[in-house]
């Protein structure tokens, strides 16, 4: 099993090298054009995956099944992607969350298929070694719960909260009032996830980061008097929440807020 993680790693991280750092705006832009931008990407691909490989696995790369199974890889790799810039130019949009997040998890799905090509491990290997105890599927969903809790509910019930405030104030200039309550929200989300683990981690000085962050992107708009109150309320109420989730987390896990 532990030569399946490790070509799995190897193969997830020439994926993640060829597919953002290695290419370039050029090279996608090469990509909308026509087949050398494909093949330029596949032969980076095709390079990537043999070089990570090589330096952290200990498969017989130069055989010529290894090899017959990387061209197929990449082969594929590249016939996905033009799956996707087909879809995007028949539906006339551009690249959005949700096409990303598709190809990606099919890339990975890929990335899992070829390591067991390569690896040649048994399926009752593999389902064993992803097999969680009792106690981790407890702690698991315990953390998926309270995340949930906190920063999801609590994004409506912070939201339903400051909803007065939001409809006295005047937004500021470019923005509606529906504008600033869905930013505050996503705010919020990423603001209490950020807060919770960094109390989960036992790193409350994050924290400071996170709130001085937050502080300097609106200090213009907090000169008006509602703008401050909506912004202060909304923020202590989202603070509290994720301190309250991490309190719990701690205390469940350590059995003490205050963990050696």
């Amino acid at each position: 099993m532990q030569l399946f993680s490790q070509t799995l790693l190897a193969v997830l991280l020439a994926h993640l090298l060829a597919d953002f750092p290695l290419q370039t705006d050029s090279l996608v832009r090469a990509k909308t054009g026509g087949i050398k931008g494909f093949l330029t990407h596949g032969a980076i691909h095709f390079a990537t995956v043999n070089v990570a490989l090589l330096l952290f696995t200990h498969n017989t790369l130069w055989s010529l099944y290894t090899q017959a199974i990387l061209v197929a890889y990449v082969v594929l790799h590249i016939a996905l992607d033009y799956m996707k810039q087909l879809y995007l130019r028949v539906r006339g949009a551009p690249d959005s969350t949700g096409p990303f997040v598709v190809d990606q998890a099919l890339h990975i799905l890929m990335a899992v298929a070829v390591t067991w090509a390569l690896t040649r491990v048994s399926w009752g290997e593999v389902r064993a070694a992803a097999f969680l105890t009792d106690r981790l599927k407890q702690n698991v969903l315990l953390v998926a719960v309270t995340y949930a809790a906190v920063i999801f509910a609590g994004g409506y019930l912070v939201r339903s909260m400051t909803r007065s405030l939001t409809e006295e104030m005047t937004a500021p200039a470019g923005e509606d009032k529906d504008a600033l309550r869905n930013a505050g929200l996503y705010i919020g989300w990423l603001e209490r996830f950020l807060v919770l683990t960094a109390l989960l981690v036992q790193s409350p000085a994050m924290i400071g980061l996170i709130l001085t962050g937050k502080s300097i992107a609106r200090l213009g708009e907090l000169k008006g008097p509602k703008f401050a109150e909506y912004f202060l309320i909304g923020t202590l109420l989202s603070l509290s929440l994720a301190i309250s989730g991490g309190i719990f987390l701690m205390l469940m896990f350590y059995g003490t807020v205050f963990p050696k």
